[in-house]
């Protein structure tokens, strides 16, 4: 069952168990996979449905090229103190050896302390006291139009033929999770986003981190949005 949003911040939990992911960025009102396949991974998901569902997603402090997209990082990695809550809206299995969990981005949260580990995985003390205005602006809506413009400038320019309306369903931090994971962005820069005071600062820093010359933003030659 779906959780109630905006849900009422004396309800969140204080504790939660840890995926450590390097990319994509799980932010508030976006949905990332999360590809399963080591044991304590699988625990986890599992503790968490038998719970309430939610998990606390956040980036290792130093990221690879070749980590996959939706793998977690390495288990012992050192981790960012600021990440998101996630509600794991989707389960399955993909295979005898991987599942892949859908998880929901619900609100940022700062580590207050680690937790000895249970089942093999990490577990935290959050406090999400600095960002609990994440969760009205997610039932707002954020449609940041200078980012969506930017994207469809990059791709009528290149003659893609993708499909332009896919933005039209996407919200404005999807947008951000797109362009994030579009552009050669180091852990920090991305982690720089993840701490963005507002959720509506995050077009303007955006736009800054991807300043080329004069000013004008640019992107490398990755895709944006799926074909």
């Amino acid at each position: 069952m779906e959780p109630d949003f905006p849900p009422d911040p004396d309800s969140l939990p204080n504790v939660i168990s840890v995926f450590p992911l390097a990319a994509p960025l799980l932010l508030p009102g976006t949905a990332v996979p999360l590809f399963i396949a080591e044991p304590q991974y699988r625990t986890l998901i599992e503790d968490a449905l038998e719970a309430d569902s939610h998990i606390g997603v956040l980036q290792p402090t130093e990221t690879s090229d070749e980590e996959a997209v939706g793998e977690p990082g390495p288990a012992d990695s050192a981790l960012y103190s600021v990440g998101c809550l996630g509600y794991i809206g989707e389960f399955r299995d993909e295979g005898p050896d991987e599942s892949v969990a859908l998880v929901g981005g619900v609100i940022r949260f700062r580590v207050v302390r680690e937790l000895p580990p249970i089942h093999g995985y990490r577990r935290v003390e959050v406090d999400y006291q600095e960002f609990l205005d994440d969760l009205a602006d997610v039932e707002e809506g954020l449609q940041f139009p200078a980012l969506r413009d930017v994207v469809r400038q990059r791709i009528e320019s290149n003659q893609t033929g993708l499909d332009l309306s896919i933005m039209d369903g996407m919200e404005g931090t999807e947008i951000v999770t797109a362009i994030a994971h579009a552009l050669p962005f180091s852990a920090a820069e991305r982690q720089v986003l993840m701490e963005t005071p507002s959720l509506r600062e995050l077009e303007e820093l955006l736009l800054q981190l991807m300043a080329g010359p004069g000013g004008v933003p640019h992107f490398d030659l990755r895709p944006l949005l799926p074909s």
